[in-house]
Order: C-alpha cells, then structure tokens, then sequence
C-alpha cells in the first residue's frame, strides 16, 4: 500500500480511536474534505488481508475499527518504508534541507534525485521551493552551488545549526512519525553515519540526562530531553560538516561566551567523555557547547537554583509583572510563590531560547487563544513588562507559555460531595500544562478528588498500588482497568461536555455531543459549512456557560 501524509494520518488517527465518529468529524479533525477521507479508506481497505472485514462508516453512527483491523492496520505502518510512503513536496525539501546542511561530501542533483526518488525536473522545481523557503526565514542563509561543492547552505556557522534545528523541530512536530523515521533512514543510508544514530547512542543519550539531575540540581521536561536524543547527531554533523578556519572557530567561541562556567557544561563534558570511550564520538569544545545550548534551552520540572542571587533580578521583575495583573485586573493566585518560583523557571529556560536563536512553538496556542481568549490577552497587554527588562521580544507562543503558568494557578474554591470518588491525570507536558489541565478538570469533575497528576512514566511506576476511579490523560497509549478519559492538554469544548457528563455520573460512550448535536441540527440546516459553523458556536456556549 502507497501511503501519504494524510493517507497515513488517518490511518493513525482511526488506529487510536476508541469511539465511533461520523466521517465528518473526522474530516473536520483533520483538515481534509470528505472526498478525501472516503479516498483514503478505500485504499487501505484494499490493503487489508482477504477474511478481515471492510472498514465501514455507518449512517448516524460513523466508523470505528475492530481490534482484528486495528491489530493489521499496526502491523501495515510497521511495514512501511521509503518504498511504500509517498512525500509530497513539503517533506522533500525538508529531507534535502536536511541533508545538505549535514554532508560532508558534494551534493548533486542526482544525489538529491537518489534521496528522493523523483525526477531531475522535480528536483529542480524543489531546488526553486528550498530558496523561497529559505527567503522567508529570519536568518541570512542562501542555498548555493559550485562545482565543488555542489549544493551547500551559505551562512554564519552558528545560524546553520540554529536553522537546522529549526528545520527538525518543524520534522517532529508537524510531520507523522513515518516520514520522521524515512528521514533518519535516508540520511543514514545515503552518507554512512549509522554509528551516531544507532540505538546504542541514542540509550546512551537517555541515561545521561534521566540522571542529570543530581549533576544539574534541575529536572529536564522529558519531551525536551527526547527531541534533544533525536536531534543532537544532525546538529553536531552540520556542524563538521562546515569547513572553518580557526578565525571561524574563535568567532563561534565568541558565540557562546561564558557557557563554559555554567553547570551544564559539566554534563555536557561527561556526555562528551561517554560518546568518546564507548562510541569514538569524540567532540571538540564547540560541540560541547552546543550541548550545553540545549540543555539551558529546554524546560525543567524542577530547579534547585531558583534562589540564586544570579537570577534575583528576574525574580524581582516577575513579581513586578504579577503584582500589576492583580492591581490592573484584579486577578489573584492561589499559591504566590510556587507560580513566582514556576515563572522563574520557564523564564530562564526562555531567555537562553532568545540568546541563542532556539526555536520553540507551543502546539497548545490555538487552544490557549480560543478557551482562555480573555487571560491571554490580559498576559500579551502585560508582557511589555518583561521585554522591556529582558530585551526580548516576546511572540504569541511565548505569551501562551506565561498563560498556561497562569491558569494553573488562578484562584479558586474547590468543592467536593461527600460521596466524591477519586481521580489522577497523566499529562506528559510542561509543569505549567500539568497545573492549568487540573486547575480546569477539578473545576468540571465536582464529583471527583484529583489525587495527584503523574507523567506516563510516573505512572507505570506506581499503577498498581492506585485505587481509584477515573483516569484522565492527555496522552494516548494509557492502559487501565479503570475508565480513561482522554483529553486534550488544554480543554476543548468537546472535552469539557464530555467532562460534565462524566462529573453527574454519564460514562456512557455513546453519548457524543458533537454528533448529537449534528443529528438535530441536520434537519434544518442542509448547508455543512453554515451547520458546522453554528455547532462551533453553540458547543463553544455550552462550555462557557460550564465553565461560569
């Protein structure tokens, strides 16, 4: 079977659906027509092995697969390889891009055509794509060529890494894991770096910074940590792959002045020594400090140096920001100083972001602006504060981010019956995520006392030994014999209906807002865009109206 990008979307998407859903639901969830969704379902129906029954959508009910064609469906994205997934032209410049910025050796057009599979003229017209592409970024790069070189990025050495890094953030973020893993197999297979993307390395890279902490005094987010794993091997090939001279080098040194004295370059200098005696990896003292970019980078779940006087002015200017939401919009916190302590932290994590040019999108923007509209544009009118006395510019994702810490901890009465049952919620994302998503679900499941909030790998630890009721989780893949929730990390209308129900005691999973909504609507409104544009609105009431 010949797969896409939204061949292979729906696929995943009908893989982890635990419920039935009308293909219009599904098209609105993902952005493709009807048409498109119907195409699609053939096609991986005439995949489907003889005996296992056709995937169907029903009439008022929608579709939903069996676990027999779950379990092969599994078992055809297992099978998928660069031979059977079909890039469009957005996923080839981005696997081109990619392997520029890292090779060693003189990029041709035929080596391009061989990393691609397609024609010399679609090549071309790609080539055409790359410098629009790179037009439009914030850094002054160029894709040129020579007949020695061949194709190469032309920029300052330090915005080649900080545009890759880019290029791979948008790669396992936006793209499907399929296309994620035709990457590191075509740029493994066509330049002969297997040793630095081997599983060895990578299981080497995990144990390192799961026990930094005791190095660090900080815990690192672990989704953070594991973009780190999968991207630190591009990063330090493009950065050997750019011939410098040592006027080059101390220019980069230059870079990242004073990086050597922070406590991350001692980790950094023991992954080093790790890489050396166990893979001969061996990095040189900018390397180095590119590890240490990343690890000042990232988010933390904890850091013991909140304290320190090198940070105090940033505290200070924090509670500056936090006082002036009270005293301009009379807005109290729950827990002061946790929030001030929490803000501190994202904080400098967000500074060495802008320092040095790492790209960071929230995904949980679009949410942010459309439930919490109202604090996000108090925090955006507020945030001049900060730019003012950090220098930076703050853009809407980094508003976002200050919002969600926010929310978490904005004030409120917790209510519990005395028939109330017991709850967790597993969340993978930021502690700023963990606290916004239990300050909303406490406020909906008045019925329920949240016992704590775990990640999945806190979960698994302690599963066993929990007695409780409900889980409701943000992630996919949890297992328990008790009922699961599954939510998005910042509440959808759908998922605060779907919450009510469950807070007075309705588990029953054919109740559906979304769909019920669509049966009594469709009798009056025959036009789907006029219907699904007053759905919108009357699920986003409804919500609202909880939610007061």
């Amino acid at each position: 079977m010949l797969l896409d990008k939204k061949s292979y979307d729906l696929l995943v998407y009908l893989i982890e659906l635990e419920e039935a859903e009308t293909i219009m639901t599904i098209s609105s969830k993902l952005n493709q027509s009807r048409r498109k969704i119907y195409y699609h379902l053939e096609k991986i129906n005439k995949a489907l092995p003889q005996g296992v029954g056709e995937i169907k959508s029903y009439p008022r009910v929608g579709l939903q697969l069996t676990d027999e064609q779950k379990d092969v469906c599994r078992k055809l994205l297992a099978e998928l390889d660069d031979y059977s997934y079909v890039m469009n032209v957005t996923e080839r410049v981005r696997l081109s891009l990619i392997y520029i910025a890292i090779s060693k050796e003189r990029v041709t057009i035929e080596k391009l055509m061989h990393l691609t599979d397609v024609s010399r003229n679609t090549i071309l017209s790609d080539l055409i794509v790359m410098r629009t592409k790179l037009s439009e970024e914030e850094y002054d790069i160029f894709l040129k060529v020579t007949k020695a070189k061949g194709y190469y990025l032309d920029c300052h050495p330090l915005s080649k890494i900080q545009y890759l890094y880019r290029l791979l953030y948008r790669v396992y973020t936006e793209d499907n894991i399929g296309f994620v893993n035709i990457v590191k197999d075509k740029i493994v297979d066509i330049t002969g770096f297997d040793n630095y993307f081997s599983e060895e390395v990578k299981s080497f890279l995990k144990r390192e910074i799961e026990t930094s902490d005791y190095i660090l005094g900080k815990k690192i987010n672990h989704q953070d940590s594991k973009f780190m794993i999968q991207i630190l091997p591009y990063l330090i090939l493009s950065y050997r792959s750019i011939e410098l001279t040592d006027k080059d080098k101390e220019m980069v040194r230059n870079d990242f002045e004073g990086i050597s004295k922070k406590i991350e370059y001692k980790l950094a200098e023991k992954i080093s020594q790790g890489l050396c005696s166990n893979f001969k990896i061996e990095l040189d003292d900018i390397e180095i400090s590119l590890i240490v970019m990343l690890l000042l980078s990232f988010r933390k779940y904890t850091d013991t140096h909140l304290n320190s006087k090198d940070y105090k002015e940033m505290k200070e200017i924090l509670d500056v920001f936090l006082k002036n939401l009270n005293v301009q919009y009379g807005i109290k916190f729950k827990k002061y100083n946790d929030l001030l302590n929490q803000l501190l932290m994202h904080a400098k994590a967000l500074i060495y972001r802008k320092r040095y040019g790492v790209f960071s999108i929230n995904p949980l923007l679009k949410y942010i602006k459309e439930m919490h509209s109202e604090l996000f544009e108090i925090t955006k009118s507020s945030v001049g504060i900060l730019e003012e006395s950090w220098k930076v510019k703050l853009t809407d994702d980094d508003i976002a981010y200050i919002t969600i810490h926010l929310g978490g901890e904005l004030e409120k009465e917790l209510v519990l019956s005395q028939d109330s049952k017991k709850a967790i919620i597993v969340c993978d994302e930021g502690i700023g995520v963990q606290k916004l998503l239990l300050n909303q679900v406490s406020k909906l499941l008045k019925n329920y006392e949240i016992e704590a909030v775990f990640t999945s790998e806190q979960y698994y630890t302690v599963s066993d030994l929990l007695e409780i009721d409900l889980i409701v989780t943000s992630n996919t893949g949890i297992e328990s014999k008790v009922p699961i929730v599954k939510v998005h990390p910042v509440l959808v209308n759908e998922d605060i209906i779907k919450l009510v129900h469950i807070s007075n005691n309705i588990l029953d999973k054919d109740i559906i807002f979304h769909d019920e909504l669509e049966k009594l609507l469709h009798p009056y409104i025959q036009n789907s865009v006029e219907r699904n544009v007053l759905k919108g609105k009357i699920e986003k009431l409804v919500s609202r109206i909880i939610l007061k």
